[in-house]
């Protein structure tokens, strides 16, 4: 039961971030016309890099306790532990990754400002 409520709140607590993914990225494919081609792309790919990120972030925060949880009667400590920071260094690559490929969508296409 313990597992069960924990998974529940990690998932409740990762709604709000997954709805606003989707949201971006329906609008993307959606607001075609009025995004550039560059732009459009850069905003998709990066918010398909976030939410793989995200997913992947919640698979592992779901998996880790029964990880534990199984006494090391299939893993060791030490390669939950390895695996955990694997986890941790492809999540610091892919959030980054995502913002930036979302700020350069932001700013591609646009022209400067008149002097004023």
């Amino acid at each position: 039961m313990e597992f069960l409520t924990y998974s529940v709140t990690q998932v409740a607590t990762q709604i709000p971030s997954l709805l606003v993914l989707v949201a971006g990225l329906t609008l993307a494919v959606v607001l075609r016309a009025r995004l550039g081609r560059l732009p459009r792309l850069l905003l998709a790919s990066g918010v398909v890099v976030l939410l793989v990120g995200m997913l992947l972030s919640l698979a592992w925060l779901l998996v880790l306790p029964r990880l534990y949880a199984s006494g090391g009667s299939s893993m060791s400590v030490l390669t939950v532990a390895r695996l955990g920071t694997g986890v941790s260094l492809v999540l610091a690559l892919l959030h980054p990754a995502g913002l930036g490929l979302v700020i350069a969508a932001a700013l591609t296409g646009r022209r400067p400002a008149g002097g004023g």
